[in-house]
């Protein structure tokens, strides 16, 4: 399954949704967590692609644009690094301090305070 497609992007919501490990350590998360994907020739990606969900239950999901004024969290970044970032590859908290990963709107604190729950999401998208 191709990367950043909504088909990969409604995989993931399901294997988070039904993920106990997950659900566990993300109580207390309660936030719509943004994604702006930026194209990337490295990660073959010929336009941006933005998509979010409500974190942890997924029961609100959404694929393309969504108003900055209704997320909690955006993320920012390159295909490639995103790609390295759930492949495992690259470790999440390295990114953004460096800005190969730019928190756009919320609170890195709210991230960190929740790195179980963020770990465990990285891991399940890159399982997809």
């Amino acid at each position: 399954m191709k990367l950043f497609t909504e088909e990969w992007f409604n995989a993931a919501v399901e294997k988070l949704t039904n993920d106990d490990d997950f659900q566990k350590k993300g109580v207390g998360f309660d936030s719509n967590l943004h994604f702006k994907v930026l194209k990337d020739r490295k990660a073959k990606l010929s336009k941006d692609v933005e998509f979010g969900l409500w974190v942890p239950q997924c029961d609100k999901k959404w694929f393309g644009k969504k108003d900055p004024d209704e997320v909690d969290i955006i993320l920012e970044g390159k295909g490639g690094t995103l790609e390295s970032v759930f492949s495992g590859k690259k470790n999440v908290v390295m990114a953004l301090t460096m800005g190969a990963i730019k928190l756009k709107k919320g609170s890195l604190a709210k991230l960190t305070g929740n790195l179980g729950a963020v770990n465990r999401f990285i891991e399940i998208l890159g399982s997809v």
